[in-house]
């Protein structure tokens, strides 16, 4: 019956959804790997070690965007979609799938990630430089080169055709997908815990980050989460945070698609010459994160009227 775990504590429903994208993309990831290997023509072995092909080889490139689009259902749509259907009678509106109020929230929110760039930029600057003990750096490296090799292979095709793709595969799915799961269901569980948007926005910013297991960018991954987990609460609308999101990396595609040497590109910039730039960057997030909070109606009533938990009323 749908809605049947409505009544369910936030915190279980949290583990609830956490088990069902675990098992979803160990299911739904087996099954896609195995439907991969046989349209690739390789055997399952060589599609566990994609990351070592030959990235100019198309049958690597094929295989990339395979798992791509595996990922997107078996981790983000269907552990969503199932769990929004247990946990409401009314999954569009659960999880913000309707309209914003204010149409000027799409622009501002894609502005924001716009014009966060050289905060951004700063940030992960200054992310790069935290040492860590010899062992974990190590391990860490590892995974970020590891996750690196295999985006480049996709970002190194200089054809429009692969720029179109690649806005479809790597900014789309990631765009419509990541937000489902972290604003569209983890955040909503969280703000409920904690009873404060600001707590779930950042705890889900938080895990957000960890999800892409890149230690070196952590920080400014996190910042990003927390701008999109903003707009999605003043908004109202998980189309405003898809939208933003879509804006950001597809920017970053294209900038890449124009000036290749982004990608090879790892030499430290002198932080002097960036905190002007991500000062005045802070400054205009700051800015349009305020006038989206003035022009919100957004209240803890209206967000969860439908839940079983009544929530206080707390200003943000």
């Amino acid at each position: 019956m749908r809605g049947f775990l409505k009544m369910t504590p936030a915190w279980s429903q949290l583990v609830i959804v956490i088990c069902m994208a675990l098992v979803s993309l160990f299911l739904v990831g087996a099954l896609g790997s195995v439907i991969l290997a046989k349209m690739a023509g390789i055997s399952l072995l060589e599609v566990g070690n994609i990351a070592k092909m030959d990235p100019n080889n198309p049958r690597t490139i094929f295989l990339i965007r395979g798992f791509q689009v595996v990922q997107f259902f078996a981790l983000f749509v269907i552990p969503v979609l199932v769990c929004s259907w247990m946990f409401s009678t009314n999954t569009k509106k659960y999880l913000g799938l309707q309209a914003s109020s204010r149409n000027s929230y799409y622009l501002w929110a894609s502005v924001i990630m716009i014009v966060s760039i050289p905060l951004i930029g700063f940030v992960g600057e200054l992310n790069q430089r935290v040492e860590f003990p010899a062992d974990i750096a190590g391990w860490m490296k590892k995974e970020e080169e590891s996750a690196k090799r295999t985006i480049n292979a996709l970002l190194s095709r200089h054809t429009i055709k692969d720029l179109l793709l690649n806005l479809i595969f790597i900014a789309g799915l990631a765009a419509v997908g990541e937000e489902l799961l972290f604003r569209g269901m983890i955040q909503r569980l969280l703000i409920k815990i904690f009873k404060s948007p600001w707590a779930g926005i950042i705890v889900a910013a938080i895990l957000f980050s960890a999800m892409h297991v890149q230690f070196y960018g952590f920080i400014p991954r996190f910042m990003l989460g927390v701008f999109l987990g903003a707009a999605y609460w003043y908004s109202g609308s998980l189309w405003v945070p898809m939208l933003a999101h879509f804006v950001y990396d597809g920017l970053m595609i294209v900038l890449t698609y124009y000036k290749p040497e982004m990608i090879a590109d790892e030499k430290g910039v002198a932080l002097s010459s960036m905190a002007v730039a991500a000062s005045v960057s802070a400054a205009l997030v700051g800015w349009i994160l305020f006038r989206m909070k003035k022009e919100s109606a957004a209240t803890y009533e209206s967000v969860y009227a439908d839940d079983a938990i009544p929530l206080k009323n707390h200003p943000f």
